[in-house]
C-alpha cells in the first residue's frame, strides 16, 4: 500500500492543472475610432476623349494611398490621369489598413446645341430599345459617347435607310435633319 500512496503523491505533485484554452484574439478594426473622409475632384474630359482626371485626398488619419476602382493598384499619389467619361469608385487606405471609398463621375464637359438636339431625339425615339438594360444590337444610347462613336451607324439606319426606330414610325424630315445637321457640323459632343 505504501507504494500506491507514494505513486499517488508523485502523480499529484506532477499533475497538470487543466486550464481553459487561450482566448482567441479578437481582430481589431483598423477603422475603429477614425472618421476618415475622402474628397474626389473630377476634371471633365474634352468631349469623349480620355483626357479627364480625378484628384483624391483623404483626411482623418495618416499614410494614405489611393486606387481607382476595385481592380486598381494602390499608389501614393491621389492623382489619376487619362480618365474617360464615366463613374468611378475611388479608394483611400491609411497606414493601418483602414479603407474607405467614394463615388465620383467624370463628365464629358459642356454639350453643344446640335448634339443636345440629337440626344433629346434619341432619348424619346431610341432609348426604349437601346439603354443600360436593353442593348439591342449592343447599342446603349444612354451613354453620350456611344452616340458620338456610332454617328455613322445612326445616320445610315435612322436617316438613309429609315429602318430605325424599329417597329415605330419612321423619323420625320425634321427629325432626320437634326441628325444630319449634327453630323455635318462635326458630329462631336461639343457641336
Amino acid at each position: 500500500m505504501l507504494i500506491n500512496a507514494m505513486a499517488i503523491a508523485v502523480l499529484s505533485f506532477y499533475s497538470c492543472k487543466k486550464s481553459s484554452p487561450d482566448p482567441v484574439p479578437v481582430p481589431t478594426d483598423p477603422c475603429s475610432g477614425k472618421s476618415i473622409t475622402i474628397t474626389a475632384s473630377p476634371n471633365s474630359t474634352t468631349g469623349c476623349s480620355n483626357n479627364g482626371s480625378i484628384l483624391v485626398s483623404a483626411a482623418g488619419s495618416t499614410g494614405f494611398t489611393f486606387k481607382l476602382n476595385a481592380g486598381g493598384v494602390y499608389q501614393s499619389s491621389g492623382l489619376f490621369n487619362n480618365i474617360t467619361p464615366g463613374t468611378y469608385t475611388v479608394f483611400a487606405k491609411d497606414s493601418d489598413g483602414c479603407e474607405k471609398t467614394s463615388s465620383v463621375t467624370v463628365s464629358t464637359g459642356v454639350k453643344g446645341p446640335l448634339f443636345t438636339l440629337v440626344r433629346n431625339l434619341m432619348t424619346v425615339k431610341c432609348q426604349p430599345c437601346h439603354n443600360n438594360t436593353v442593348q439591342n444590337g449592343s447599342m446603349n444610347w444612354e451613354v453620350d459617347c456611344n452616340i458620338v462613336a456610332n454617328q455613322d451607324r445612326i445616320k445610315i439606319r435612322a436617316v438613309d435607310q429609315g429602318t430605325m426606330p424599329q417597329g415605330g414610325p419612321e423619323l420625320t424630315g425634321t427629325e432626320k435633319a437634326i441628325i444630319t445637321n449634327w453630323i455635318n457640323g462635326g458630329g462631336k459632343l461639343t457641336d
